[in-house]
Formats: C-alpha cells, sequence, structure tokens
C-alpha cells in the first residue's frame, strides 16, 4: 500500500512541477522604464512599462497615459531591459505599443533628431532613421555623428579607447557623408 501511495505522490508531484514549469514559462517579462511625463514636464520612472512578447518590446497602455509626446513620437528609456539583454542602448522612441526604435544613448539621454534623421545602432553598427522609423541610411558606421549642414562625420573600423572617465576614438577610416549615404569628402587625420 505504501508504495502505491509514494507512486501516486510521485506522479502529483511530477505533474505539479510540470504545471507550474509551463506557468513560468508562459510569463512575460515586464519592465520598468524611463519617460518624460506629460503633467510634471520631468523625466519619471514607471514600474510596469514594457513586456517582452516573442522577442519583441510592447509598450503598454499605462506608458501613453503618461508620457509626454512629440509630434506622436514618445522618448522611453528601457535600462534594465537592454542590460538583460546584453543591448548598448537602452532608448527608445515609440509611435505605438509595437512600433518603436531603438536609438543611440547620447549625452545622457536619447539621440535626437538632426535635419530630420535620428541615430540608431542595429547588429553593432550605426545609421541613420527618419521620424516615420524608416532606414534611410543603413546601419553600416562603427561611429557616426549627427548631421550638420547636410553632411555627417562617420568612421569604420575605429576602436574606443578609455583614459579614466573620458572615451576617445582611435583609428579607423574617418570620412563625411551626405543624407543619401555616400561619401562627399575624406578626413587626413582623426579628429578624436
Amino acid at each position: 500500500m505504501t508504495r502505491s501511495l509514494d507512486m501516486v505522490f510521485r506522479i502529483i508531484a511530477g505533474v505539479l512541477l510540470m504545471v507550474a514549469s509551463a506557468a513560468h514559462a508562459a510569463l512575460k517579462p515586464v519592465y520598468g522604464c524611463s519617460y518624460w511625463d506629460k503633467k510634471t514636464d520631468n523625466v519619471e520612472q514607471l514600474n510596469k512599462c514594457v513586456e517582452v512578447k516573442d522577442g519583441k518590446l510592447l509598450f503598454l497602455p499605462e506608458l501613453f497615459a503618461k508620457s509626454r509626446d512629440v509630434e506622436g513620437t514618445t522618448w522611453v528609456g528601457v535600462y534594465e531591459y537592454a542590460r538583460d539583454a546584453g543591448l548598448q542602448d537602452g532608448d527608445y522612441y515609440v509611435h505605438a505599443p509595437d512600433s518603436y526604435l531603438s536609438v543611440v544613448h547620447f549625452d545622457n539621454g536619447p539621440d535626437w533628431y538632426v535635419e530630420g534623421l535620428v541615430r540608431s545602432r542595429q547588429n553593432g553598427k550605426i545609421g541613420f532613421w527618419d521620424f516615420a522609423f524608416r532606414n534611410r541610411i543603413a546601419p553600416q558606421f562603427d561611429y557616426a555623428g549627427q548631421f550638420k549642414e547636410g553632411k555627417a562625420l562617420v568612421c569604420n573600423g575605429c576602436k574606443t579607447q578609455r583614459d579614466g572617465e573620458h572615451i576617445a576614438l582611435v583609428g579607423g577610416e574617418w570620412f563625411y557623408i551626405d543624407k543619401t549615404g555616400q561619401r562627399v569628402s575624406e578626413v587626413k587625420s582623426a579628429p578624436f
């Protein structure tokens, strides 16, 4: 009799473990974020801001109820997710729950649109996107500056070098591109 009871308990325990494991796997990771609040006009924190579903981000309604948008675009900083996912940048511009663009983290916040384009890092390379999140210059540069008077300074093969608290870019091939991504002039020596 004890053998039968022991077997029943083992079966029940196994079923409970399988149910608990399936329930855990079904949980969607939810992350908090930083956002620009439309009431306080300050950067605020939201504990439940975005979830990961099928490997994609899905921004929650609470964000849109609180965040300030500029021309239909909301800035969101999801740094915990970026760290967990092994991503370098955690700043996003968001149009809708499933419409977003990761942008370069620059000067303590998200990169901003200059001359209608913003920088984004995709697969380790930097490219440029427009307000509608359409890619205008493919991600192909190790470094890319913002546009100024129709040109952007870019580099391929440059590396970061740390000197205490400062970071410099060294080496590589430096040149300017136009807004179509075409090389328009060379740089004789690295500017950094």
